[in-house]
């Protein structure tokens, strides 16, 4: 039934209405509701004043635009009032973090916690005085609501107006976007030709930007030929058109849901194209077809002056080695076609080494290099950090629960008439998911009894974020709490990067993310337009103690370097033969853009595939298949039954996701937060996983085990009688050896359930390690024995916990030295191994399936200088048994168990004498 005016409807069956409320605020808001025959549309709230001044002293309810009368709300059914009425929560007017500081303070002597504070005192920021502005700009920035432009951003216009490449490493919510858009909209507005490429790591970034592009279009009654389409809108700018649009690669989405239909006018008139990194790669592809997209993709890039390199620290590692070949490949093309003149912009929260990344990444150093701009002169908002340290539990005899302090925590953050907004990073998705469904359940009668909130609600307080769930789903979750209809989310690292939601005022972090850099992305998602405070829970977890202990080394932490390889001969195969596809077969001048004894070795060894004459090089090789820059292998959707549908549930779940969390029987709690399904089998074929909804009062948690078996030696590197080195490929098996049935209440123990019907995921990479044999064990066994005397520690122990230091040391090393990140690679270490016929030893393996990053191949080739780096990384702190700056290693699976610094310096020492033999 449609809503109808209680004097017009007979007349006007669809009309428009607004609605007033004063639930949330008692000054009053107001929305607009659309009514047409396909459907009725529903704006966001506003405040009543002073936009609908005629409507501030009627009563909450809902009015006929046309002749303000009310509506017949006997005419809805119950669903349609639930659709309409106002889910708000009260919005919080004012926020005193100093008083919120004080209180849980009080609240950490309370229990017996450990709270440290951090203040980062508010700036009031310094103004661009002296950048010109034209008219027609300056009209603009006024109704995005800024008045000036920072010192910061007005040196970023300046210098890509005068042509220069620019990296922007400020920390977050500084006006990067404003900074480098502000150049590429004068120059799209008075060059009709001229394009732009705007380049993320993830599509939730490129939307995010695309929304904030269209905000740049002329009032709509100045447009006179406006059209939009989902991913695609034309629309003027100072009266010149100018189309923008979203590319999207399109894998495991089903038709219905696609969102890159508007593709082909993206490709045929887009100027402003947005896309990440994953999908550039396939788009150029392309360029060496005559038909379908590729004159368009040639047309594109032939008017190409500006490409925005967005979140530059996340392309450290793996990934930025690929990725500065795709940028290599895009300015090959660019030149090829007589663009010379494309500029880069590069943005990034804060690292080390921006302008060496950005030179790295882009092939651009010395005369042709980037202006780094790395001092923000944005206002800042006072922030309180607190580094939360759970106290004993009443028995003394262990720590708290992290989440039972996080009840307390929220209990008094929601109290006193507060109604903050609140972002909770969790470790991982099962955690977002059950913790933000516990949240709703203790939170909703805690603020019954001291909030307001009436019995009668039982909306969602809380609601989970993570990357499994579909982007409908993700999208309504921004909207809620944007619109204040939830108090916070629960979520994992999917919102630490760019998306921009400026209504939080709390973060809590459960546990510290791993780096700086993570850290400083969390934190920074509050005190955007007020003061924010900040919370770390730290875990019972050595690294994590140890900050701690030391709250204010923590914070003079320096930010971590991002490295990358742009020399790796793996890669540089690969991506020459894409090259030569999208070039025509020839390559020409490929040693501007890659090192020549790179290039001079791939083609030794492809000496069948290439052909170098003149500087040209010519490719002879089949037609290059395209790999995705990932290989993440098959990824399932969840799905239910819906009649003869299918809900998708959670989707893109991966392998090892797979066999933890929903292999057959595992009970797992749903994106709505109410209810439990069960999975009733799983299809490999299809990649699905059929589950239906189950009333129960437990979920399960997956016990899985991994094992590494040798596969193949493809190069014997020692083979000393003591201790051998090997390169070759292993296969890591993991598989589910059963679950545990974890009842909600809490109150019943969990239940071990072995599984007999399992399907293991293995994959295959490639590894370098080190195996001793019986004498070398002896040997290593007789070099500890002093130590084992000194210290009456059990020999085996002190082995084990040697080799488990060296290993954490090496692996330290490798990122500086191999230029890759940690998350690159995998290492493990063992006194008795089934993998090595129960001998010690120690792998080093390529994180992704199948290998082929290069990265084991150097760790072999520079294991002497590793050896060496890790003696001094080791040896140069000052502690006694091994901290996190020696030997702790955050993502130790073994929690950083059975470490030994002495030990370790012993053995070290004993491997560097083996590797100089």
């Amino acid at each position: 039934m449609p809503v109808i005016c209680s004097a017009c409807g007979g007349q006007r069956p669809y009309g428009d209405f607004v609605q007033v409320s004063y639930k949330a605020d008692s000054e009053g808001y107001y929305r607009k509701i659309h009514q047409r025959a396909n459907g009725i549309r529903i704006s966001e709230w506003h405040s009543l004043a002073p936009d609908m001044e005629s409507y501030i002293k009627k009563q909450a309810g809902f009015y006929c635009m046309h002749d303000g009368c009310l509506i017949l709300d006997g005419m809805l059914t119950p669903e349609e009032m639930e659709m309409i009425s106002d889910r708000r929560l009260p919005v919080q007017q004012a926020f005193d973090s100093d008083v919120l500081v004080q209180n849980l303070l009080e609240v950490g002597t309370r229990i017996r916690s450990d709270v440290h504070v951090h203040q980062i005192d508010a700036n009031q920021g310094a103004y661009a005085d002296q950048i010109l502005i034209s008219s027609w700009l300056e009209r603009k920035l006024q109704s995005l609501g800024i008045e000036k432009l920072y010192e910061h951003q007005g040196e970023a216009i300046q210098n890509i107006r005068e042509g220069r490449n620019v990296v922007l490493c400020t920390k977050t919510a500084s006006g990067k976007s404003l900074a480098y858009n502000v150049p590429i909209m004068e120059k799209l507005v008075t060059d009709p030709n001229a394009c732009a490429l705007y380049l993320a790591p993830f599509k939730a970034l490129v939307e995010d930007q695309y929304a904030h592009l269209k905000k740049w279009a002329d009032d709509t009654e100045e447009q006179a030929n406006h059209f939009s389409l989902n991913g695609f809108s034309r629309f003027s700018v100072n009266g010149q058109q100018l189309s923008v649009g979203v590319l999207h690669g399109q894998r495991n989405v089903p038709e219905h849901m696609r969102k890159d239909q508007a593709s082909s006018f993206v490709f045929s008139e887009g100027r402003y194209w947005l896309t990440n990194v994953h999908y550039l790669h396939l788009i150029l592809q392309g360029a060496g077809s005559l038909t379908g997209k590729g004159p368009q993709l040639l047309r594109f890039l032939q008017n190409l002056r500006f490409v925005v390199i967005d979140e530059l620290h996340q392309y450290s590692g793996l990934l930025g080695s690929k990725v500065s070949l795709v940028i290599r490949r895009l300015r090959m093309l660019c030149d090829r076609l007589g663009n010379k003149d494309v500029q880069f912009i590069a943005c990034s929260a804060t690292i080390a080494n921006p302008k060496y990344l950005v030179e790295e990444l882009t092939g651009k150093r010395g005369m042709k290099g980037f202006h780094e701009i790395s001092v923000a002169q944005a206002p800042v908002k006072k922030k309180a950090i607190l580094m939360w340290n759970s106290g004993l539990s009443d028995d003394e005899q262990k720590k708290r629960a992290v989440v039972s302090e996080l009840y307390e925590i929220l209990r008094t953050i929601y109290k006193d008439g507060r109604w903050p907004r609140s972002i909770i990073f969790s470790n991982n998705r099962q955690q977002a998911q059950l913790l933000s469904r516990e949240l709703n359940i203790i939170m909703r009668s805690h603020l019954q009894d001291y909030g307001g909130l009436s019995s009668e609600e039982s909306y969602e307080l809380f609601l989970p974020y993570h990357a499994y769930l579909t982007q409908e789903v993700k999208e309504q979750t921004i909207r809620k709490l944007e619109q204040g209809e939830i108090l916070g989310v629960v979520t994992t690292s999917a919102l630490e990067v760019g998306i921009d939601v400026k209504c939080l005022d709390v973060c809590i972090l459960l546990g510290y993310p791993g780096s700086q850099a993570s850290f400083w992305q969390q934190a920074g998602r509050v005190g955007r337009s007020r003061d924010g405070v900040v919370i770390m829970m730290v875990q019972e977890e050595p690294l994590q103690q140890y900050f701690a202990r030391n709250p204010e080394e923590f914070f003079k932490l320096p930010p971590e370097s991002a490295a990358i390889n742009t020399t790796n001969p793996r890669l540089l195969k690969e991506h020459l033969a894409y090259a030569a596809h999208e070039q025509g077969g020839t390559v020409i001048n490929a040693m501007n853009y890659v090192r020549s004894s790179a290039i001079r070795k791939v083609v030794a060894e492809t000496s069948d595939q290439w052909q170098q004459i003149e500087g040209k090089l010519h490719y002879q090789g089949e037609t290059p298949r395209y790999q995705t820059l990932f290989t993440m292998g098959d990824t399932y959707t969840v799905v239910t039954k819906n009649g003869w549908n299918e809900d998708i549930l959670f989707q893109s779940v991966d392998g090892r996701s797979l066999i933890r969390d929903y292999h057959v029987d595992a009970v797992f709690l749903g994106p709505d937060n109410r209810t439990f399904y069960k999975v009733k089998w799983v299809n490999g074929k299809q990649r699905k996983v059929a589950v239906e909804p189950v009333r129960t009062d437990y979920h399960t948690r997956g016990i899985v085990r991994d094992s590494i078996e040798i596969h193949d030696t493809t190069n014997p590197l020692s083979s000393d009688a003591a201790i051998k080195s090997n390169l070759g490929n292993i296969i890591v098996k993991r598989s589910t050896f059963g679950y545990k049935k974890i009842y909600n209440h809490g109150a019943t123990p969990p239940e071990t359930v072995q599984l007999t019907n399992t399907y293991p995921v293995s994959f295959q990479t490639e590894a370098f390690w080190l195996m001793w044999d019986h004498q070398g064990r002896d040997e290593l066994r007789g070099l500890l024995k002093d130590v084992q005397n000194r210290e009456s520690i059990d020999l085996d122990t002190l082995v084990e916990g040697s080799l488990h230091a060296v290993e954490h040391a090496i692996a330290s090393a490798i990122p500086a030295v191999v230029r890759c990140s940690m998350a690159d690679f995998q290492h493990t270490s063992f006194y008795s191994g089934s993998a090595l016929f129960g001998m010690p030893g120690m792998f080093f393996y390529d994180s992704q399936a199948g290998g082929g990053s290069g990265i084991v191949e150097v760790v072999a080739e520079k294991f002497g200088v590793l050896l060496e780096k890790a003696q001094q990384i080791i040896s140069s702190c000052g502690c006694s048994d091994g901290c996190p700056s020696c030997i702790q290693l955050f993502h130790c699976e073994r929690q950083n168990e059975s470490l030994h610094k002495t030990g370790a310096l012993i053995v070290l020492d004993y491997l560097q004498k083996q590797w100089q033999k």
